[in-house]
Protein backbone atom coordinates (compact mmCIF):
# COMPACT_ATOMS: atom_id res chain seq x y z
CA UNK A 1 0.00 0.00 0.00
CA UNK A 2 1.41 3.55 -1.04
CA UNK A 3 2.01 6.47 2.00
CA UNK A 4 1.56 8.87 -0.68
CA UNK A 5 -0.63 11.68 0.04
CA UNK A 6 -4.17 11.02 -0.29
CA UNK A 7 -7.18 12.99 -0.02
CA UNK A 8 -9.49 12.86 3.73
CA UNK A 9 -13.07 13.79 4.66
CA UNK A 10 -12.57 18.15 4.44
CA UNK A 11 -10.63 18.13 1.25
CA UNK A 12 -7.14 18.01 3.02
CA UNK A 13 -4.16 15.79 2.50
CA UNK A 14 -2.59 13.49 4.44
CA UNK A 15 0.26 11.00 4.79
CA UNK A 16 -1.16 8.70 6.72
CA UNK A 17 -1.69 4.93 6.43
CA UNK A 18 -5.61 3.87 6.90
CA UNK A 19 -6.23 3.83 10.48
CA UNK A 20 -7.04 -0.03 10.89
CA UNK A 21 -10.26 -0.63 12.93
CA UNK A 22 -10.31 -1.61 16.79
CA UNK A 23 -9.71 -5.73 16.64
CA UNK A 24 -12.93 -7.71 16.16
CA UNK A 25 -14.86 -8.85 19.67
CA UNK A 26 -15.29 -12.12 17.95
CA UNK A 27 -15.70 -14.41 20.50
CA UNK A 28 -18.45 -12.73 22.76
CA UNK A 29 -20.10 -11.46 19.84
CA UNK A 30 -20.06 -14.86 18.02
CA UNK A 31 -21.40 -16.06 21.31
CA UNK A 32 -24.13 -13.76 21.83
CA UNK A 33 -25.51 -14.35 17.73
CA UNK A 34 -24.59 -17.87 18.44
CA UNK A 35 -26.90 -18.23 21.73
CA UNK A 36 -29.59 -15.93 19.83
CA UNK A 37 -29.07 -18.72 16.59
CA UNK A 38 -29.95 -21.46 19.40
CA UNK A 39 -33.01 -19.74 21.17
CA UNK A 40 -34.55 -18.79 17.32
CA UNK A 41 -33.91 -22.75 16.35
CA UNK A 42 -34.98 -24.21 19.90
CA UNK A 43 -38.39 -22.21 19.54
CA UNK A 44 -39.03 -22.63 16.21
CA UNK A 45 -41.17 -26.25 16.61
CA UNK A 46 -43.43 -24.62 18.89
CA UNK A 47 -46.84 -23.51 17.84
CA UNK A 48 -47.66 -23.56 14.65
CA UNK A 49 -46.92 -21.45 11.40
CA UNK A 50 -47.61 -17.59 11.41
CA UNK A 51 -50.29 -16.04 9.49
CA UNK A 52 -47.77 -13.82 7.34
CA UNK A 53 -45.78 -17.44 6.85
CA UNK A 54 -49.03 -19.16 5.31
CA UNK A 55 -49.60 -16.60 2.83
CA UNK A 56 -46.22 -15.86 1.60
CA UNK A 57 -46.12 -20.36 1.44
CA UNK A 58 -49.43 -20.15 -0.62
CA UNK A 59 -48.16 -17.91 -2.60
CA UNK A 60 -44.64 -19.15 -3.67
CA UNK A 61 -45.97 -22.43 -3.82
CA UNK A 62 -49.58 -22.15 -5.67
CA UNK A 63 -49.20 -18.84 -6.72
CA UNK A 64 -45.79 -17.22 -7.77
CA UNK A 65 -45.44 -14.09 -9.90
CA UNK A 66 -42.76 -11.60 -10.32
CA UNK A 67 -44.98 -9.15 -7.43
CA UNK A 68 -48.13 -9.32 -5.19
CA UNK A 69 -49.55 -6.34 -3.96
CA UNK A 70 -48.08 -6.27 0.09
CA UNK A 71 -44.75 -7.93 -0.78
CA UNK A 72 -42.26 -9.03 -3.36
CA UNK A 73 -41.47 -12.62 -4.47
CA UNK A 74 -38.50 -13.17 -2.69
CA UNK A 75 -39.35 -14.24 0.57
CA UNK A 76 -42.52 -16.40 -1.21
CA UNK A 77 -40.04 -18.01 -3.19
CA UNK A 78 -38.06 -18.77 -0.38
CA UNK A 79 -40.89 -19.91 1.53
CA UNK A 80 -41.97 -22.09 -1.18
CA UNK A 81 -38.56 -23.94 -1.87
CA UNK A 82 -37.92 -24.34 1.92
CA UNK A 83 -41.55 -26.25 2.26
CA UNK A 84 -40.62 -28.30 -0.67
CA UNK A 85 -37.41 -29.30 0.45
CA UNK A 86 -38.02 -29.91 4.30
CA UNK A 87 -41.64 -30.60 4.03
CA UNK A 88 -43.27 -30.54 7.38
CA UNK A 89 -39.72 -28.96 9.02
CA UNK A 90 -40.71 -25.74 11.27
CA UNK A 91 -36.98 -25.97 12.22
CA UNK A 92 -35.93 -25.90 8.54
CA UNK A 93 -38.75 -23.64 7.14
CA UNK A 94 -37.42 -20.95 10.48
CA UNK A 95 -33.66 -21.65 10.01
CA UNK A 96 -33.41 -18.86 7.60
CA UNK A 97 -35.01 -15.98 9.94
CA UNK A 98 -33.13 -17.13 12.58
CA UNK A 99 -29.95 -17.16 10.96
CA UNK A 100 -30.64 -13.44 9.68
CA UNK A 101 -30.92 -12.47 13.22
CA UNK A 102 -28.04 -13.82 14.44
CA UNK A 103 -26.21 -12.40 11.62
CA UNK A 104 -28.48 -8.40 12.24
CA UNK A 105 -26.16 -9.15 15.58
CA UNK A 106 -22.70 -9.49 14.28
CA UNK A 107 -23.36 -6.80 11.72
CA UNK A 108 -24.42 -4.36 14.09
CA UNK A 109 -20.67 -5.50 16.24
CA UNK A 110 -19.08 -4.84 12.83
CA UNK A 111 -20.86 -1.30 12.39
CA UNK A 112 -19.51 -0.13 15.83
CA UNK A 113 -16.24 -1.44 15.28
CA UNK A 114 -15.93 0.63 12.20
CA UNK A 115 -17.05 3.79 14.15
CA UNK A 116 -13.87 3.35 16.22
CA UNK A 117 -15.86 0.86 18.98
CA UNK A 118 -13.63 -1.05 20.63
CA UNK A 119 -14.53 -4.64 22.43
CA UNK A 120 -17.05 -3.19 25.03
CA UNK A 121 -18.79 -0.70 22.46
CA UNK A 122 -19.06 -3.81 19.70
CA UNK A 123 -20.72 -6.27 22.52
CA UNK A 124 -23.29 -4.09 23.99
CA UNK A 125 -24.17 -3.02 20.32
CA UNK A 126 -24.27 -6.69 19.76
CA UNK A 127 -26.39 -6.95 23.04
CA UNK A 128 -29.06 -4.65 22.40
CA UNK A 129 -30.08 -5.84 18.74
CA UNK A 130 -31.81 -9.10 20.37
CA UNK A 131 -33.54 -7.08 22.95
CA UNK A 132 -35.30 -5.17 20.55
CA UNK A 133 -38.76 -7.13 21.14
CA UNK A 134 -39.39 -6.93 17.68
CA UNK A 135 -35.85 -8.13 15.67
CA UNK A 136 -35.64 -10.82 18.12
CA UNK A 137 -39.69 -11.83 17.97
CA UNK A 138 -39.46 -11.30 13.78
CA UNK A 139 -36.51 -13.61 14.23
CA UNK A 140 -38.86 -16.73 14.51
CA UNK A 141 -40.60 -16.35 11.46
CA UNK A 142 -39.74 -16.09 8.23
CA UNK A 143 -41.81 -13.14 6.84
CA UNK A 144 -40.32 -10.17 4.88
CA UNK A 145 -40.28 -7.98 8.22
CA UNK A 146 -37.43 -10.51 9.13
CA UNK A 147 -35.35 -10.15 5.83
CA UNK A 148 -35.65 -6.28 5.50
CA UNK A 149 -33.84 -5.10 9.02
CA UNK A 150 -30.81 -7.81 7.72
CA UNK A 151 -30.71 -6.11 4.50
CA UNK A 152 -30.42 -2.75 5.58
CA UNK A 153 -28.07 -2.97 8.23
CA UNK A 154 -25.74 -4.85 5.90
CA UNK A 155 -26.25 -2.23 3.49
CA UNK A 156 -25.30 0.57 5.97
CA UNK A 157 -22.48 -1.62 7.30
CA UNK A 158 -20.50 -2.04 3.66
CA UNK A 159 -21.20 1.98 3.25
CA UNK A 160 -19.86 2.65 6.50
CA UNK A 161 -16.97 0.80 5.77
CA UNK A 162 -16.29 2.02 2.33
CA UNK A 163 -16.29 5.78 4.31
CA UNK A 164 -13.89 4.72 6.99
CA UNK A 165 -11.50 3.26 4.17
CA UNK A 166 -11.91 5.71 2.04
CA UNK A 167 -11.16 8.65 4.06
CA UNK A 168 -7.76 7.51 4.73
CA UNK A 169 -6.74 6.77 1.17
CA UNK A 170 -8.30 3.22 0.70
CA UNK A 171 -10.44 2.94 -2.91
CA UNK A 172 -11.99 -0.13 -1.45
CA UNK A 173 -14.99 0.17 -4.23
CA UNK A 174 -16.23 -3.63 -4.43
CA UNK A 175 -17.92 -2.54 -1.08
CA UNK A 176 -20.08 -0.18 -3.04
CA UNK A 177 -20.99 -3.07 -5.55
CA UNK A 178 -22.39 -5.19 -2.12
CA UNK A 179 -24.64 -2.30 -1.73
CA UNK A 180 -25.78 -3.11 -4.90
CA UNK A 181 -26.70 -6.42 -4.49
CA UNK A 182 -28.01 -6.68 -1.31
CA UNK A 183 -29.97 -3.78 -2.37
CA UNK A 184 -31.64 -6.04 -5.13
CA UNK A 185 -32.42 -8.38 -3.06
CA UNK A 186 -33.95 -5.82 -0.67
CA UNK A 187 -36.06 -4.35 -3.43
CA UNK A 188 -37.26 -8.01 -4.08
CA UNK A 189 -38.36 -8.48 -0.28
CA UNK A 190 -39.90 -4.72 0.03
CA UNK A 191 -39.89 -1.75 -1.69
CA UNK A 192 -39.57 -0.02 1.75
CA UNK A 193 -35.38 0.06 0.83
CA UNK A 194 -36.20 2.41 -2.03
CA UNK A 195 -36.89 5.58 0.31
CA UNK A 196 -33.38 3.98 2.68
CA UNK A 197 -31.60 4.67 -0.69
CA UNK A 198 -33.05 7.99 -1.83
CA UNK A 199 -32.62 9.02 1.78
CA UNK A 200 -28.72 7.96 1.98
CA UNK A 201 -28.16 9.60 -1.35
CA UNK A 202 -29.74 13.31 -0.60
CA UNK A 203 -27.99 13.18 3.00
CA UNK A 204 -24.49 12.15 1.37
CA UNK A 205 -24.97 15.14 -0.92
CA UNK A 206 -25.78 17.67 1.63
CA UNK A 207 -23.17 16.32 4.11
CA UNK A 208 -20.95 14.08 2.32
CA UNK A 209 -18.37 12.55 1.92
CA UNK A 210 -19.53 14.02 -1.90
CA UNK A 211 -16.48 12.13 -3.33
CA UNK A 212 -18.85 8.61 -2.87
CA UNK A 213 -21.37 10.06 -5.45
CA UNK A 214 -18.19 10.35 -7.80
CA UNK A 215 -17.62 6.97 -7.97
CA UNK A 216 -18.34 4.79 -10.87
CA UNK A 217 -19.02 1.74 -8.45
CA UNK A 218 -21.58 3.38 -6.90
CA UNK A 219 -23.46 4.17 -9.86
CA UNK A 220 -23.61 0.46 -10.97
CA UNK A 221 -24.41 -0.44 -7.61
CA UNK A 222 -27.70 1.65 -8.22
CA UNK A 223 -27.84 0.43 -11.76
CA UNK A 224 -27.93 -3.41 -10.22
CA UNK A 225 -31.47 -3.42 -7.79
CA UNK A 226 -33.44 -1.07 -11.26
CA UNK A 227 -32.32 -3.79 -13.38
CA UNK A 228 -33.71 -6.53 -11.21
CA UNK A 229 -36.62 -4.33 -9.99
CA UNK A 230 -37.93 -4.76 -14.07
CA UNK A 231 -39.84 -8.20 -13.90
CA UNK A 232 -41.44 -6.79 -10.21
CA UNK A 233 -42.54 -3.16 -11.60
CA UNK A 234 -43.93 -4.66 -14.78
CA UNK A 235 -45.80 -6.64 -12.87
CA UNK A 236 -47.06 -3.92 -10.72
CA UNK A 237 -47.87 -1.74 -13.59
CA UNK A 238 -50.24 -4.21 -15.83
CA UNK A 239 -51.75 -4.91 -11.91
CA UNK A 240 -52.62 -1.20 -11.51
CA UNK A 241 -49.67 -0.45 -8.70
CA UNK A 242 -51.66 -2.26 -6.37
CA UNK A 243 -48.34 -1.54 -3.67
CA UNK A 244 -49.58 1.95 -3.60
CA UNK A 245 -52.82 0.98 -2.69
CA UNK A 246 -51.36 -1.05 0.19
CA UNK A 247 -49.90 2.02 1.35
CA UNK A 248 -52.95 3.98 1.48
CA UNK A 249 -54.43 0.52 3.56
CA UNK A 250 -51.23 0.71 5.99
CA UNK A 251 -51.60 4.25 5.94
CA UNK A 252 -55.18 4.13 7.59
CA UNK A 253 -54.47 1.35 9.82
CA UNK A 254 -51.63 2.94 11.61
CA UNK A 255 -51.31 6.40 13.69
CA UNK A 256 -48.72 8.75 11.73
CA UNK A 257 -48.07 10.71 15.24
CA UNK A 258 -47.66 7.20 17.18
CA UNK A 259 -45.05 6.23 14.50
CA UNK A 260 -41.75 6.89 16.53
CA UNK A 261 -42.97 6.27 20.06
CA UNK A 262 -44.42 2.95 18.51
CA UNK A 263 -40.95 2.31 16.92
CA UNK A 264 -39.28 3.11 20.10
CA UNK A 265 -40.76 0.14 21.72
CA UNK A 266 -40.32 -2.19 19.13
CA UNK A 267 -36.43 -1.09 19.17
CA UNK A 268 -36.66 -1.85 22.91
CA UNK A 269 -37.95 -1.04 26.23
CA UNK A 270 -34.99 0.85 27.96
CA UNK A 271 -31.94 -0.21 26.02
CA UNK A 272 -33.65 -0.26 22.67
CA UNK A 273 -35.60 2.77 22.79
CA UNK A 274 -31.88 4.72 24.61
CA UNK A 275 -30.12 3.69 22.31
CA UNK A 276 -31.99 4.47 19.37
CA UNK A 277 -32.32 7.96 20.96
CA UNK A 278 -28.87 8.63 22.43
CA UNK A 279 -27.32 6.79 18.68
CA UNK A 280 -29.28 9.70 16.79
CA UNK A 281 -27.20 12.44 18.88
CA UNK A 282 -23.91 10.41 18.62
CA UNK A 283 -24.66 10.89 14.76
CA UNK A 284 -25.11 13.97 14.82
CA UNK A 285 -22.78 15.62 17.55
CA UNK A 286 -20.39 13.40 18.21
CA UNK A 287 -16.62 14.67 16.56
CA UNK A 288 -15.24 11.46 16.47
CA UNK A 289 -18.71 9.92 13.83
CA UNK A 290 -18.44 13.49 12.22
CA UNK A 291 -17.72 11.59 8.56
CA UNK A 292 -21.09 9.89 9.42
CA UNK A 293 -23.15 12.54 10.19
CA UNK A 294 -24.94 11.71 6.94
CA UNK A 295 -26.64 8.67 8.51
CA UNK A 296 -27.81 10.95 11.53
CA UNK A 297 -29.77 12.88 8.51
CA UNK A 298 -30.71 9.69 6.90
CA UNK A 299 -32.24 8.52 10.02
CA UNK A 300 -34.37 11.66 10.25
CA UNK A 301 -35.31 11.69 6.55
CA UNK A 302 -36.41 8.10 6.27
CA UNK A 303 -38.76 8.78 9.80
CA UNK A 304 -40.11 12.16 8.16
CA UNK A 305 -41.13 10.45 5.12
CA UNK A 306 -42.89 7.74 6.54
CA UNK A 307 -44.64 10.05 9.10
CA UNK A 308 -45.58 12.21 5.86
CA UNK A 309 -46.46 9.11 3.52
CA UNK A 310 -47.75 7.12 6.33
CA UNK A 311 -45.94 3.78 7.36
CA UNK A 312 -46.10 1.08 9.99
CA UNK A 313 -43.15 1.65 12.81
CA UNK A 314 -41.11 -1.80 11.90
CA UNK A 315 -40.79 0.06 8.34
CA UNK A 316 -37.55 1.93 10.49
CA UNK A 317 -36.41 -1.55 11.82
CA UNK A 318 -33.39 -1.44 9.96
CA UNK A 319 -31.82 1.57 11.07
CA UNK A 320 -31.92 0.14 14.71
CA UNK A 321 -28.46 -1.52 14.21
CA UNK A 322 -27.27 1.54 13.01
CA UNK A 323 -28.28 3.67 15.66
CA UNK A 324 -27.22 0.84 18.61
CA UNK A 325 -23.96 0.78 17.27
CA UNK A 326 -24.08 4.58 16.96
CA UNK A 327 -24.72 4.81 21.12
CA UNK A 328 -22.31 1.95 21.69
CA UNK A 329 -19.96 4.00 21.10
CA UNK A 330 -21.00 7.02 22.91
CA UNK A 331 -21.05 4.61 26.10
CA UNK A 332 -17.97 2.99 25.38
CA UNK A 333 -15.83 5.63 27.81
CA UNK A 334 -18.61 5.43 30.29
CA UNK A 335 -19.13 3.41 33.47
CA UNK A 336 -20.92 0.35 32.30
CA UNK A 337 -22.09 -1.00 35.84
CA UNK A 338 -25.67 0.21 35.31
CA UNK A 339 -25.52 -1.13 31.54
CA UNK A 340 -25.79 -4.77 31.70
CA UNK A 341 -28.23 -5.07 34.77
CA UNK A 342 -30.35 -3.08 32.54
CA UNK A 343 -30.12 -4.88 29.50
CA UNK A 344 -31.06 -8.17 31.63
CA UNK A 345 -34.84 -6.21 32.32
CA UNK A 346 -34.38 -5.02 29.13
CA UNK A 347 -34.34 -8.83 27.64
CA UNK A 348 -37.99 -9.92 29.78
CA UNK A 349 -40.30 -7.99 27.37
CA UNK A 350 -38.29 -9.62 23.66
CA UNK A 351 -38.31 -13.14 25.50
CA UNK A 352 -41.64 -12.82 26.55
CA UNK A 353 -43.13 -12.38 23.50
CA UNK A 354 -41.64 -15.51 22.55
CA UNK A 355 -43.46 -18.99 22.42
CA UNK A 356 -42.36 -19.87 25.71
CA UNK A 357 -45.53 -20.26 27.13
CA UNK A 358 -47.21 -24.04 26.96
CA UNK A 359 -50.30 -24.19 25.10
CA UNK A 360 -52.40 -25.95 28.19
CA UNK A 361 -51.19 -22.72 30.30
CA UNK A 362 -52.59 -20.25 27.54
CA UNK A 363 -55.94 -21.93 27.43
CA UNK A 364 -56.56 -22.01 31.11
CA UNK A 365 -55.77 -18.26 31.33
CA UNK A 366 -56.39 -16.00 28.23
CA UNK A 367 -55.89 -12.92 30.18
CA UNK A 368 -51.99 -13.45 29.21
CA UNK A 369 -51.05 -11.57 26.42
CA UNK A 370 -49.09 -13.46 23.77
CA UNK A 371 -48.47 -12.63 20.51
CA UNK A 372 -47.50 -16.13 19.23
CA UNK A 373 -51.12 -17.87 20.67
CA UNK A 374 -52.88 -15.23 19.02
CA UNK A 375 -51.62 -15.45 14.66
CA UNK A 376 -49.89 -19.10 15.45
CA UNK A 377 -52.73 -21.22 16.51
CA UNK A 378 -55.92 -23.12 15.51
CA UNK A 379 -55.17 -23.88 12.08
CA UNK A 380 -56.16 -27.72 12.10
CA UNK A 381 -58.91 -26.70 14.17
CA UNK A 382 -60.39 -24.32 10.92
CA UNK A 383 -59.32 -26.68 8.97
CA UNK A 384 -61.06 -29.28 10.34
CA UNK A 385 -64.03 -27.45 10.66
CA UNK A 386 -64.19 -26.26 7.15
CA UNK A 387 -63.28 -29.52 5.94
CA UNK A 388 -66.35 -31.26 8.26
CA UNK A 389 -68.47 -28.68 6.26
CA UNK A 390 -67.48 -29.31 2.93
CA UNK A 391 -68.01 -33.00 3.60
CA UNK A 392 -71.33 -32.58 5.01
CA UNK A 393 -72.77 -31.21 1.23
CA UNK A 394 -74.19 -33.19 -1.06
CA UNK A 395 -71.72 -34.92 -3.77
CA UNK A 396 -73.49 -32.36 -6.60
CA UNK A 397 -73.02 -29.49 -4.52
CA UNK A 398 -69.32 -30.15 -3.54
CA UNK A 399 -68.27 -30.74 -7.48
CA UNK A 400 -69.81 -26.94 -7.95
CA UNK A 401 -67.99 -25.50 -4.27
CA UNK A 402 -65.06 -23.10 -3.32
CA UNK A 403 -63.91 -21.67 -0.25
CA UNK A 404 -63.98 -18.39 -0.29
CA UNK A 405 -62.04 -17.05 3.17
CA UNK A 406 -62.54 -13.09 4.33
CA UNK A 407 -58.88 -12.63 4.83
CA UNK A 408 -55.45 -13.35 3.72
CA UNK A 409 -54.63 -15.23 6.89
CA UNK A 410 -57.67 -17.76 6.88
CA UNK A 411 -56.89 -18.29 3.13
CA UNK A 412 -53.50 -19.10 3.15
CA UNK A 413 -54.13 -21.61 6.00
CA UNK A 414 -56.97 -23.28 3.99
CA UNK A 415 -54.99 -23.01 1.10
CA UNK A 416 -51.68 -24.70 2.65
CA UNK A 417 -53.42 -27.10 5.14
CA UNK A 418 -56.65 -27.98 3.06
CA UNK A 419 -55.31 -29.35 -0.26
CA UNK A 420 -54.04 -32.62 2.09
CA UNK A 421 -57.86 -32.59 3.37
CA UNK A 422 -59.39 -32.75 0.11
CA UNK A 423 -60.74 -29.50 0.08
CA UNK A 424 -61.53 -27.39 -2.81
CA UNK A 425 -59.99 -23.93 -4.08
CA UNK A 426 -59.90 -21.62 -1.90
CA UNK A 427 -60.07 -17.57 -2.34
CA UNK A 428 -60.01 -14.35 -0.66
CA UNK A 429 -61.09 -10.94 -1.56
CA UNK A 430 -58.75 -9.42 0.96
CA UNK A 431 -55.23 -7.78 -0.15
CA UNK A 432 -52.98 -9.42 -1.91
CA UNK A 433 -54.96 -13.03 -1.91
CA UNK A 434 -57.58 -10.54 -4.58
CA UNK A 435 -55.06 -10.71 -7.16
CA UNK A 436 -54.91 -14.58 -6.91
CA UNK A 437 -58.06 -14.71 -9.23
CA UNK A 438 -61.56 -14.88 -8.70
CA UNK A 439 -63.41 -18.59 -8.10
CA UNK A 440 -64.39 -20.10 -11.75
CA UNK A 441 -67.82 -19.20 -13.47
CA UNK A 442 -69.64 -22.32 -12.38
CA UNK A 443 -68.57 -21.92 -8.39
CA UNK A 444 -72.31 -21.62 -7.72
CA UNK A 445 -71.44 -23.05 -4.08
CA UNK A 446 -69.62 -21.05 -1.35
CA UNK A 447 -68.08 -21.93 1.70
CA UNK A 448 -67.68 -18.87 3.24
CA UNK A 449 -65.44 -18.39 6.63
CA UNK A 450 -65.20 -15.22 7.98
CA UNK A 451 -67.40 -12.60 10.20
CA UNK A 452 -68.83 -10.81 6.92
CA UNK A 453 -71.98 -11.38 5.43
CA UNK A 454 -72.51 -11.93 1.69
CA UNK A 455 -75.73 -12.92 1.91
CA UNK A 456 -76.70 -9.68 -0.37
CA UNK A 457 -74.70 -11.30 -3.42
CA UNK A 458 -76.36 -14.37 -3.18
CA UNK A 459 -79.85 -16.30 -3.54
CA UNK A 460 -79.47 -18.45 -0.80
CA UNK A 461 -77.51 -18.64 2.15
CA UNK A 462 -77.38 -21.00 5.39
CA UNK A 463 -75.00 -20.72 8.56
CA UNK A 464 -73.36 -23.32 9.33
CA UNK A 465 -71.44 -23.13 12.59
CA UNK A 466 -68.46 -21.32 13.38
CA UNK A 467 -64.72 -22.07 14.41
CA UNK A 468 -64.07 -23.53 17.73
CA UNK A 469 -60.63 -23.34 19.49
CA UNK A 470 -59.33 -23.97 23.34
CA UNK A 471 -57.16 -20.93 22.93
CA UNK A 472 -57.86 -17.20 22.15
CA UNK A 473 -56.60 -16.43 18.79
CA UNK A 474 -57.75 -15.29 15.14
CA UNK A 475 -59.24 -18.45 14.28
CA UNK A 476 -61.94 -19.00 17.38
CA UNK A 477 -65.79 -17.44 16.32
CA UNK A 478 -65.13 -16.64 12.58
CA UNK A 479 -68.35 -18.08 10.68
CA UNK A 480 -69.03 -20.97 8.30
CA UNK A 481 -71.99 -20.44 5.63
CA UNK A 482 -72.96 -22.01 2.95
CA UNK A 483 -73.99 -19.25 0.10
CA UNK A 484 -75.70 -20.95 -3.35
CA UNK A 485 -76.63 -19.30 -6.65
CA UNK A 486 -74.53 -15.90 -6.92
CA UNK A 487 -76.62 -12.91 -8.26
CA UNK A 488 -73.89 -11.86 -10.64
CA UNK A 489 -71.26 -13.86 -12.48
CA UNK A 490 -67.84 -14.00 -10.73
CA UNK A 491 -66.40 -11.19 -12.85
CA UNK A 492 -68.73 -8.49 -11.45
CA UNK A 493 -69.33 -9.78 -8.17
CA UNK A 494 -65.15 -10.24 -7.26
CA UNK A 495 -63.85 -6.48 -7.76
CA UNK A 496 -67.32 -5.65 -5.38
CA UNK A 497 -66.07 -8.00 -2.75
CA UNK A 498 -62.80 -6.87 -3.17
CA UNK A 499 -60.71 -5.64 0.73
CA UNK A 500 -57.58 -3.87 1.30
Amino acid sequence: MSTSATTGFDGATTDRLPRPAPPFARVPVLVLAGLVLALLVALAPRYDLVTDELYFLAAGKFHPAWGYMDQQPLVPLLAAFLDTAFPGSLVAFRLPAALATALGVVLTALIAREFGGHRKAQVLAAAAYPLSPWLLVNGHWLTASTMEPLQWTAMLWLLVRWVRLHGHGVHRDRLLIGIGVVAALAVQTKFQVVVLCAVLLVSIAVTGPRAVLARPALWAAVAIPLVTAVPTLWWQAANGWPALEMGIAVDGENDRLLLVPTALFYAGVVVGAVFCCYGLVVLLRSPLLRPYRFLGWTVLGVLAFFIAAGGRPNYVAGLFGVLFAAAAVGFQHRSGKLLWPVCAISAVLPLAMLPVFPLELLARHPEIPNYPRLYETGWPELTDAVARAYRALPPEQQRRAVIVAENYYLAGALEVRGRAAGLPGVHSPHRGYWFFGAPPENADVVLYVGKRSLADHFGRSQRLGEVESDLVNMVRGNEITLYQDPLQPWSELWPRLRTT
